[in-house]
């Protein structure tokens, strides 16, 4: 599995033309796309994160937390 940002795809690029095949074809990729389950939430992922920060006395648990939570908000990309 991998994730995308369905967002960005430009469906004129990919199914180029102004035939109604072309249009029906790119209608039909966007809907496809469109009806997948989101992988998981990084709101709720990072809420849940927080939650144990405010539970837990542990500061290596807490700092470690926090540095797992800028890496879930910024896709692990560097």
């Amino acid at each position: 599995m991998r994730l995308i940002d369905a967002d960005k795809i430009d469906f004129g690029k990919v199914f180029i033309g102004a035939s109604d095949f072309a249009k029906d074809t790119r209608e039909a990729a966007q809907k496809l796309i469109d009806e997948q389950p989101t992988a998981y939430d990084m709101d709720k992922v990072v809420g849940q994160m927080e939650e144990y920060i405010k539970e837990s006395s542990n500061v290596d648990y807490n700092r470690a937390m926090i540095e797992a939570i800028e890496i879930v908000k910024s896709g692990g990309i560097e």
